[in-house]
């Protein structure tokens, strides 16, 4: 029996930089009163995720910002229940010399307000080059980092950080083990959540053998996932 569903937020939940859809937000509500605890996962902070949740009306959506490094219970500011996950000194070191790195060479370039990883949005594909020749040119000295390069940006975590970890905490938190856990996805940052959950869907997939079920859209992941609800109630009331 499946007790929570995760979801990535950007082109998973809606595409980027749109809201999320009517008729999905009426499925998420139907999901979470079908006994579901419905979760959030993204590599934005954890504000821009309580901002947007705030507006969908769900009773209490856990967040997980950062691809796994902030963790929040709810939509209340203060948060009730809200965790920085650990990290290495080395990580926060390779951070901040990769912010400098990148500061000589693109002066103006906007930054995600993150509280632990880094988040630079390049314009141009000269500017995600320089990014890149600024993470080979460094990589003796960094340390302890994972890197995950977006459409619209490059995320910069602490390696031992990734949504895995952050629905690993969740699941603890909230007493849900890993097979009664649905993650829905489309992207290489979500493949630590297919691995850790006992049912991954997909979304527009490239590779179809990463997760259980690939699906064209949001919309029909949470049918799916309706569908087996629906099903299981059957089995028990028989």
């Amino acid at each position: 029996m499946y007790k929570l569903a995760i979801f990535d937020l950007d082109d998973t939940l809606a595409e980027i930089g749109k809201p999320i859809l009517p008729e999905n937000l009426s499925l998420l509500k139907e999901l979470e009163k079908s006994g579901m605890q419905i979760a959030v996962a993204s590599g934005k902070p954890i504000y821009y995720l309580c901002g947007l949740m705030r507006q969908v009306g769900l009773e209490h959506p856990a967040l997980i910002g950062e691809n796994g490094a902030v963790l929040q219970l709810g939509v209340d500011l203060p948060p009730r229940n809200f965790t920085i996950m650990k990290y290495s000194y080395n990580a926060k070191w390779s951070i901040e010399l990769l912010k400098e790195k990148f500061a000589e060479k693109l002066p103006n370039m906007w930054y995600q307000p993150n509280q632990v990883g880094l988040t630079p949005f390049p314009t141009t594909d000269e500017e995600f080059e320089i990014i890149e020749q600024c993470i080979e040119e460094n990589k003796d000295s960094i340390k302890d980092i994972s890197v995950y390069r977006h459409i619209d940006s490059v995320d910069i975590v602490p390696s031992n950080i990734s949504k895995y970890t952050g629905l690993e905490y969740l699941g603890k938190l909230l007493n849900i083990p890993p097979e009664e856990t649905i993650a829905v996805g489309d992207g290489v940052n979500d493949y630590p959540m297919f691995e850790y959950a006992g049912l991954s869907i997909g979304i527009n997939l490239q590779d179809e053998a990463a997760v259980n079920v690939n699906v064209s859209n949001v919309n029909e992941a949470i049918n799916h996932i309706l569908n087996m609800q629906k099903r299981r109630k059957v089995v028990i009331l028989c």
